[in-house]
């Protein structure tokens, strides 16, 4: 990554060169245990190195197909939020099929503060509200909800917010509303990623590959498909307008 904190945003990726994990865990004078999860760990961590001037604080780490030592593997990252006080990275371990072999989010806190970009704070009550004022102006969307009532939530990792919606307007927005959502729209914070920073706005083939998912009213969630893919394309034109 950067060695400058300032430089680090929402997208950034770094991805490593292909090594055997037992060369690069030699070359460092550490031994892991036949099978045990500190490999991939380990081998994550000297292959990405730290966020610069940061100190990590939290690691989330899952595993489909547990690496070994004679694994040749390259490590890809890729942050996923930036707040005030630190970032969260997620960090993935890939075998030399491609395939993720072993993955996870890491908290970092930093010294220096960061620069948060609100069009890339995904799910947050400053980028809802950002959204909301894109919707009103947006005539087709207020066409689609015309006759509905309810509350779309919006979900990345443990960030939830819900746009309370009447007669074709967002009328509130607020971290969680006091009926609860009608339906929330889920995905993982390295999916936002992909949705509303690449290259082709592929969200209706993301939705059919079942990429995201949805909790409460399923009937109401799939009849608001097109209202929702409008919001994703909001979302995507305020990253688009973020300085490079």
């Amino acid at each position: 990554m950067s060695t400058s904190l300032a430089a680090i945003r929402v997208g950034a990726r770094t991805e490593s060169e292909p090594a055997i994990a037992a060369d690069v865990l030699d070359e460092h004078g550490l031994t892991a245990p036949a099978g045990s999860q500190s490999l991939g760990i380990m081998l994550a961590e000297l292959l990405t190195g730290p966020a610069p001037h940061g100190e990590r604080v939290g690691l989330t780490w899952t595993t489909s197909a547990r690496l070994t030592r004679a694994d040749r593997a390259r490590v890809r990252t890729v942050v996923t939020r930036v707040a005030h006080d630190g970032l969260d990275r997620h960090v993935e371990v890939v075998d030399e099929a491609g395939r993720v072999r072993e993955s996870g989010v890491e908290t970092w806190q930093t010294a220096t503060r960061p620069n948060p970009i609100t069009a890339l704070d995904f799910c947050g009550i400053e980028w809802a509200t950002d959204l909301q004022s894109r919707l009103h102006r947006d005539e087709a969307f207020t066409s689609s909800v015309s006759t509905w009532d309810g509350t779309i939530g919006l979900r990345s990792g443990a960030r939830e917010v819900h746009l309370r919606i009447y007669k074709g307007q967002v009328i509130d927005v607020t971290r969680r509303s006091l009926l609860g959502a009608t339906f929330t729209f889920e995905a993982r914070p390295e999916t936002w990623v992909e949705l509303i920073l690449g290259a082709d706005d592929d969200f209706m083939r993301r939705a059919l590959r079942g990429e995201f998912s949805s909790a409460g009213n399923g009937y109401e969630y799939l009849r608001l498909t097109r209202p929702l893919h409008t919001i994703m394309h909001h979302a995507r034109a305020m990253a688009q307008e973020v300085p490079a």
